[in-house]
């Protein structure tokens, strides 16, 4: 018997607390009537629970026991745990709550569950968990009401997660869907079995297809990748949905790219990269699940609507493109297809209305999905359905399901109509891997989430011995001169020198400077007044005695280093280029943004996985709002972007390179010219201490 075994294909199955007088814990037994093994109840107070007898301890069981489940109070939990080893289990699942979700003393009790359980190699699943459902083996190891109802055929979807409440939500929308799910999970405090553990679990069972998780606690990134690349390698599909996304979470304070790029960026990006697909809510959870149980998926952006309603195609092609979608007019060849099956008073262009004549004959209508789908100019079908119920509407699916055997494109179907009306035949379709959903939007937010993309990372480049760079907390913007040298990316002449000295430097660099103070406490000297620009030359040395005076106001604690003197560079395009350094096992995340004083006003920013080519630096900043000012916006000349994009580039090779020890590291602003592009300001903090 191994672990996996003992969880989901136990020999026996033992109920510790046992009884039919309490509502959860009688559900807890009666579910276990489909289990193909002996199922044990325990309770020292009944002889009898739901026909079977009940022992008054594991230890008086009449065979081996592999699974315990135990529902007693908190305090009796760990004297359940102690008998399951001496007993041979090889899993507990604890249903009780009382541990670390009170506080303290509940975290305190449920450490000593965990050491308990290591004396016998026992593993634990929970505690405050809902249990568990496997499908192949009949096994309803869980109290949650939602399991009640009729089995349903089983989908090859399974589910993980850590909210009880929200898992039970899930599975029971899972039954009102007639969706059998094949296994599902919930692993409540996580004091043992994580999330992630249980995922690894599924996505190596044969059965399973498709797995949904909901995660409140971001996993390792090393584990999460392997996960991931595994359901890929194995042909399975991997749908997340994670709480605590607007949450600020661990923000370094000395960037603005801290303050812009949300926590989790790096899990999102790498999740993304690896095919799965991350959701907003319960019902896109289980939809996109439904769907990726189909054959296919777009391989791009073109959808055809089909409707019998035009002002529900007319909504449709609305809503298309803030979903990131085409509608294409179909060419006059796919239309001359489309004429004999559609009324002169429909339409043969996209959205396709058959108009409701079409929709009364499933044949007909069948045709016109078909020739839809099969005319090469669409990767996803959208059939909108509004007020057809009953016998007419399986006749309806039973057409749709029929055209989407016979196609590469994958459809999905809104349906506007009651719930009730259209039970039968939403079933229908989605065991058969199209999903129903009940919007215009909602459908077209699911097309899109479909289309694979592009996970492609650059190869990381050959050591340039950059790690020299982080022997001490932060540098200057002086001190990271040398970093930028080293990775060639150009910089204003200048140089750091004493107040006394800054007279002489500055005439030496034009009629015109920039002062900045240099202080390793100073994140964003601008805002404490450590920056002057465009100071005439010969009243260089009287401004940076008054910015210093300044400095010394509004930051009394910072140690000025001296005053950086550098070049006024003409106006530019202004970028902000940050990188958060590799942390928990994730790639460093790359973020390029419309930068200067106003960078966190705007906020327009876009992000990727280090490391990046030339050609994905580009593709990065065509994501800004701010793209066209860089392509020559009105007639202004057009930026030198592959500069930009080389320097965005050897920035996430650098950052990768320096790995762990990078904390953040921020050029603010990237000014672009018609040619070059010159980085105007560097921050750069490391995660080694003083």
């Amino acid at each position: 018997m191994t672990a996996v075994d003992g969880l989901l294909h136990p020999r026996a199955v033992a109920v510790v607390g046992a009884s039919e007088r309490s509502a959860m814990a009688g559900r807890l037994t009666r579910y276990l009537s489909g289990f193909d093994g002996p199922v044990y109840p325990v309770n020292p107070n009944h002889r009898r629970v739901h026909g079977l007898p009940c022992y008054p301890s594991l230890l008086e069981l009449p065979g081996p026991v592999d699974l315990v489940l135990v529902l007693v109070p908190a305090a009796r939990v760990l004297a359940a745990v102690e008998d399951a080893g001496r007993a041979g289990a090889s899993f507990v699942v604890v249903l009780s709550s009382g541990f670390a979700e009170i506080g303290a003393v509940g975290r305190a009790l449920q450490e000593q569950l965990v050491e308990v359980a290591d004396r016998y190699g026992l593993r634990v699943v929970g505690p405050n968990c809902q249990g568990l459902l496997y499908r192949p083996t009949g096994l309803a190891a869980t109290f949650t009401a939602a399991a009640d109802g009729v089995r349903q055929p089983d989908s090859g979807i399974a589910y993980v997660g850590q909210s009880g409440a929200l898992g039970g939500s899930f599975l029971g929308k899972a039954r009102d869907r007639g969706i059998g799910l094949t296994a599902w999970i919930s692993v409540g405090n996580q004091a043992d079995l994580t999330t992630t553990d249980a995922a690894e679990l599924l996505v190596a069972d044969p059965n399973v297809r498709v797995l949904a998780c909901y995660l409140e606690e971001l996993p390792g990134g090393a584990r999460w990748q392997r996960l991931t690349e595994r359901a890929a390698a194995a042909g399975k599909h991997v749908v997340v949905l994670r709480s605590g996304r607007s949450a600020a979470g661990e923000r370094a304070v000395a960037s603005h790219t801290g303050a812009l790029v949300r926590a989790g960026t790096a899990f999102d990006l790498l999740t993304g990269e690896s095919g799965a697909i991350q959701v907003d809510d319960l019902d896109e959870l289980l939809d996109t699940a439904v769907a990726l149980t189909g054959e296919s998926r777009p391989r791009g952006h073109r959808v055809g609507v089909i409707t019998s309603s035009g002002g529900a195609g007319g909504l449709a092609a609305d809503q298309a493109e803030a979903a990131g979608l085409l509608l294409p007019e179909l060419d006059r060849a796919a239309q001359d297809v489309l004429v004999p099956l559609i009324p002169a008073f429909g339409s043969t262009a996209n959205p396709v209305d058959v108009t409701a004549q079409v929709i009364d004959d499933s044949g007909q209508f069948g045709a016109v999905c078909g020739a839809v789908a099969e005319s090469g100019q669409v990767d996803a079908v959208l059939v909108v359905l509004t007020t057809i119920g009953g016998a007419a509407a399986v006749e309806v699916a039973e057409a749709v399901l029929r055209a989407a055997e016979r196609s590469t494109a994958p459809f999905a179907v809104a349906w506007l109509y009651s719930h009730e009306q259209i039970a039968e035949a939403g079933s229908l379709l989605r065991r058969n891997g199209i999903p129903v959903l009940d919007t215009t939007t909602a459908a077209l937010r699911l097309i899109a989430r479909l289309v694979p993309q592009d996970g492609r990372r650059a190869e990381p480049a050959a050591p340039r011995g950059l790690s020299r760079f982080l022997d001490r907390p932060s540098l200057t913007e002086a001190e990271g001169a040398r970093l930028l040298d080293a990775v060639q990316i150009a910089r204003p002449r200048g140089r750091i020198v004493d107040p006394a000295d800054v007279d002489a430097v500055a005439r030496e660099l034009g009629d015109h400077v920039v002062l900045k103070a240099q202080s390793p406490d100073l994140a964003h000297k601008s805002d404490v007044g450590g920056v002057l620009v465009g100071i005439p030359a010969e009243r260089a040395g009287r401004a940076a005695q008054d910015m210093l005076d300044a400095v010394a106001a509004n930051a009394p604690h910072a140690r000025i280093d001296g005053v950086l003197v550098q070049e006024l560079l003409p106006p530019g395009v202004e970028l902000l280029i940050g990188v958060q350094g590799s942390k928990h096992g994730y790639p460093p995340v790359v973020t390029a943004g419309m930068g200067g004083t106003t960078t966190e006003l705007y906020s327009d920013v876009a992000s990727a996985l280090a490391p990046l080519d030339a050609e994905q630096a580009i593709a990065l900043l065509r994501r800004l709002r701010g793209w066209p000012l860089l392509d020559g916006f009105r007639g202004r000349p057009r930026c030198d972007v592959a500069a930009a994009a080389a320097a965005i580039a050897s920035i996430s090779q650098a950052a990768v390179e320096l790995g762990p020890g990078l904390a953040e590291l921020e050029i603010n602003p990237l000014v672009v010219h018609p040619t070059g592009a010159v980085a105007a300001d560097l921050v750069v903090t490391s995660d080694i201490r003083r």
